[in-house]
């Protein structure tokens, strides 16, 4: 109900005796650390196995459907998450696509040699070929991923996928791929709200967490009872950046307005990419193209002098709010250092409630929770059963001492 705007999903096989493929539901919670929402195991990984998982997950969910889930590139999850999170954008991992390019992307083939040229002349040349092979493949994986991430322009996208696919041998990989380019292409995704979040490897680091509690000998029982000790480690972690959180003020560069109430509102890692944000809008230059219209551009000062990319950025001076061409609001919540220069052009001091999302603040899990019958949602139900445990412990510690002082009691005890 907190954190369960962006999801990612994975299956992992060889975690449980039967081998069957076991799947974790993941998201960030508000110091951007995993947050687990529910797993399950499969009995295949077919559409209709899928399809029953997904609604199970929504039902358990009070019917809430993410914005954003991200899978690997399964067929039948695939045709199964568009049927079931029908108001969610699904993207795809960029970090299995990178996986897979690997194995599919190939340079064209040279030539053949004429037939009169010989076609082993030692060890040396062969080296040399294998090196400038190697060359071609690195050559061709950074064009791929200079379209999964360095292309804002769909036209520009085109472009550049077309001159890489000419470079390319076999081209079936990289037709299927294309097909579904709206689900990891950077210039599809400006405005989908992903938190940072472009693969599943939340999922991965948790899967290699699993590994010091379970063994792919235990069964069901066992394999789930050692599972919510994971879980229990994570929610033991959260607790304790919550405590640190509470206990210590993130360390401030500068005491503006702005950076105070920063630091007051959002959690110690959230205000640290504010920061970051804030002063890199230090850095930035402006041009007054209209009315509230500006052209910003911020210099880096490392050595020689650069500058990123101008970007356009609107502002509204009523609702003390800028609207910014690079969309960073739009997909992490946190505002860029374009957005901030224009509000310092505009002399807001202050940010407006439009820019703190409740789930980047430390009040991020403040508010009742309730389920489909109305009933308040209990976050830990054993913290009942714990706190009564903790109040019984201390009486029978105090009972013992009391008893030492008096050991004719004790014998009267023991007698009955």
């Amino acid at each position: 109900a907190y954190f369960g705007d962006v999801v990612t999903f994975d299956t992992t096989f060889g975690t449980n005796k039967e081998y069957r493929p076991f799947g974790v539901f993941l998201g960030l919670n508000q110091f951007r650390e995993t947050t687990i929402f529910g797993a399950a195991i499969l009995f295949d990984e077919t559409e209709d196995s899928f399809l029953w998982l997904f609604e199970t997950f929504l039902a358990a969910h009070n019917g809430k459907q993410p914005r954003t889930i991200y899978t690997d590139q399964d067929v039948a999850m695939g045709k199964a998450i568009p049927k079931v999170f029908t108001e969610s954008y699904h993207g795809l991992c960029t970090f299995h696509i990178m996986q897979n390019a690997v194995k599919h992307l190939s340079p064209v083939k040279d030539k053949e040699e004429d037939e009169g040229e010989e076609k082993d002349e030692g060890e040396e040349k062969d080296e040399v070929e294998e090196e400038d092979k190697g060359e071609e493949e690195s050559h061709i994986l950074y064009d791929f991923s200079a379209c999964m991430f360095g292309h804002e322009d769909e036209a520009s996208f085109e472009e550049a996928f077309q001159i890489m696919r000419s470079k390319v041998h076999k081209q079936t990989w990289l037709d299927s791929i294309y097909k579904v380019k709206e689900k990891w292409a950077e210039c599809y995704m400006r405005d989908v709200f992903s938190l940072g979040v472009r693969s599943t490897q939340l999922s991965e680091s948790f899967n290699n967490a699993l590994k010091n509690f379970l063994k792919s000998g235990f069964d069901i029982v066992r394999f789930l009872k050692h599972f919510e000790r994971a879980v229990q480690e994570k929610r033991a972690k959260e607790l304790q950046s919550e405590f640190e959180a509470r206990k210590n003020i993130p360390r401030r560069q500068m005491c503006t307005p702005m950076l105070v109430q920063a630091s007051e509102v959002y959690t110690p890692v959230i205000f640290e990419a504010f920061q970051g944000e804030y002063e890199r809008s230090m850095a930035a230059c402006n041009r007054l193209l209209d009315e509230n219209k500006y052209a910003i551009v911020i210099g880096s000062f490392h050595g020689a002098i650069r500058f990123e990319q101008e970007r356009i950025v609107i502002g509204d001076l009523l609702n003390q709010t800028a609207t910014c061409s690079c969309q960073m609001f739009n997909r992490t919540g946190i505002l860029c250092a374009h957005g901030l220069k224009v509000l310092d052009l505009m002399n807001t001091k202050i940010l407006s409630a439009h820019y703190i999302l409740k789930r980047w603040t430390r009040e991020a899990c403040n508010g009742r929770i309730q389920d489909k019958q109305g009933r308040n949602v209990i976050a830990n139900p054993k913290l009942e059963a714990q706190l009564r445990t903790r109040n019984l412990v201390h009486k029978f510690v105090n009972l013992a001492y009391k008893a030492a002082d008096y050991p004719d009691c004790c014998l009267l005890l023991e007698d009955g």
